[in-house]
């Protein structure tokens, strides 16, 4: 099984960004199948990392944008703090995994959660300059239990209570953060062209994480209802990405609102 990815030996947590209870207990020969698959896992991590790797960088983008201009018009709110959420989580449960022998997973781990969190700092901070959020059922008051309940009936594992429902949570509230983001844009004449860059790598992202699930699905490690958030979150994104690589080749304004 590849379920050793990230696992720490004899942590007793299930799947793929964890470990199966009898996965310490496995010892093959160098031709077996469980030894192949663990000779191809650290390209598995790197996909993994990267995603989020592309995303720190959106998140700077993002950063020196309001350091800029001062305000978060245009930007959504909610979006930053479901992202603080979702890094808290992680935070948490990457402490139990594999991830943790390995300082460049720490690195990215401490200058994702400063990111967020500085991100949520800003927005809290210039709150006034903006008044338009997305609609009720997209604030962050309700997606974040909404993921939780998700995360709690949908998550790796045959355990009810285990930290396999952090690990559905984050990926969760992750694909529903972006949502509140592209409602407002689809409300606004004009994207910014920062904002407009943020959000296209935070797609990118997502698809690369997508990557991570489908090689791990070829694996034998089959995580569906993960897979399925990144797949949603890319699908609704998909017009979206249209418009913005098409801006890329040919410039001009990027307009996502369908009232022009």
């Amino acid at each position: 099984s590849s379920a050793e990815v990230f696992a720490l030996p004899c942590r007793p947590i299930h799947a793929a960004l964890c470990i199966s209870p009898s996965a310490c207990q496995r010892k093959g020969n160098p031709g077996s199948p469980t030894n192949r698959v663990d000779q191809a896992l650290p390209m598995e991590v790197f996909f993994f990392v990267l995603g989020y790797l592309v995303q720190f960088g959106a998140s700077c983008l993002l950063l020196y944008k309001i350091y800029k201009f001062k305000s978060i018009y245009g930007l959504s709110v909610d979006t930053q703090i479901s992202y603080l959420l979702a890094v808290i989580s992680r935070c948490v449960w990457s402490m139990e995994t594999r991830l943790v022998e390995t300082k460049f997973a720490y690195l990215e781990l401490a200058c994702s959660t400063a990111a967020c969190g500085g991100l949520a700092f800003l927005c809290w901070q210039l709150y006034h300059t903006t008044s338009k959020h997305s609609v009720f059922f997209l604030r962050v008051y309700v997606t974040a239990p909404a993921c939780l309940v998700l995360a709690f009936f949908f998550h790796p594992g045959d355990d009810w209570f285990s930290m396999q429902i952090l690990v559905s949570y984050t990926m969760f509230q992750e694909a529903m953060g972006l949502l509140p983001q592209l409602y407002l844009m689809r409300h606004m004449h004009e994207v910014e062209a920062m904002t407009s860059h943020y959000v296209g790598l935070i797609v990118i992202a997502r698809f690369i994480r997508m990557i991570f699930w489908g090689k791990m699905y070829f694996l034998g490690e089959h995580f569906l209802q993960l897979f399925f958030a990144d797949i949603c979150h890319t699908l609704l994104s998909a017009d979206y990405m249209y418009l913005w690589m098409r801006k890329l080749k040919d410039g001009g304004r990027l307009v996502y609102s369908q009232i022009v």
